[in-house]
């Protein structure tokens, strides 16, 4: 685990994060992660209403894990979701990072998308879902499966339905280890390729944090509350935003 000098949480997400659905001007970028399309929990209402809000001309990125399963059929109105990606590339630039679980996903009709395995804000911010520079989860491959069994039966239970790594996050200690231990890699790797700020999904924690003059931004999850995004600027300016549940 790294000391505190080293590596420093710059503050609580309620905190820093912007609570708006003011969002900004052409020339933008905006990157989400972990939306899970396909899964119970993913957040339809809210990602839709994100989708209206995007400004004309701003670049969309999809940071990873934007399907659950790709192999398993998508509920109707989550599929509609696909198509609107698709017609939004034909709008704007739309990126596909591609994370651990949809590596493999295809589609037959992929409009304009672009998809890559990382992306770059010109010189400001490196993008990558984080799966590639995490060397804990993978390696705890039977502890996973036994985890995830036994949450499927606290919920049979009766225990709180929820994302297995929303349920994860309970098990604070395990949880802080695998976060620090990703942001410590991706600020190597943006520090290495020349970045000041990298920007992460993969840990489905939302935070910011800093160290040694680099930054490391993570917008969690479209599958629990809140949803955060990562905004870039035409003049380089870096923000971890929420955008708020609908009121109503």
């Amino acid at each position: 685990m790294l000391a505190v000098r080293e590596l420093r949480q710059v503050t609580h997400p309620d905190q820093f994060c912007k609570d708006t659905t003011a969002l900004a001007a052409d020339g933008d970028t905006y990157i989400v992660s972990d939306l899970h399309l396909g899964s119970p929990y993913f957040r339809l209402e809210n990602f839709v209403r994100f989708l209206d809000a995007l400004p004309t001309g701003v670049r969309l990125v999809l940071n990873g894990d934007t399907i659950d399963e790709p192999g398993d059929p998508l509920p109707a109105a989550h599929e509609d979701v696909i198509h609107r990606l698709v017609r939004e590339s034909r709008q704007r630039s739309v990126i596909w990072v591609h994370g651990n679980h949809d590596e493999s996903f295809g589609l037959a009709d992929a409009g304009d998308i672009q998809f890559v395995r990382r992306w770059e804000v010109a010189d400001k911010l490196l993008v990558v879902h984080g799966d590639q520079l995490d060397g804990v989860m993978p390696k705890h491959g039977l502890f996973k499966k036994i985890f995830k069994k036994f949450h499927r039966l606290r919920v049979r239970f009766g225990f709180p339905d929820m994302h297995v790594a929303h349920y994860a996050k309970r098990w604070g200690l395990l949880y802080r280890v695998l976060n620090e231990h990703v942001a410590r890699r991706a600020i190597d790797a943006a520090r290495r390729d020349g970045f000041h700020a990298v920007t992460c999904g993969h840990t489905h924690a939302p935070m910011e944090w800093e160290r040694d003059g680099h930054r490391y931004l993570n917008t969690g999850a479209w599958t629990e509350d809140p949803n955060h995004y990562v905004t870039v600027t035409d003049g380089g300016r870096i923000e971890l935003r929420i955008f708020p549940q609908d009121p109503a």
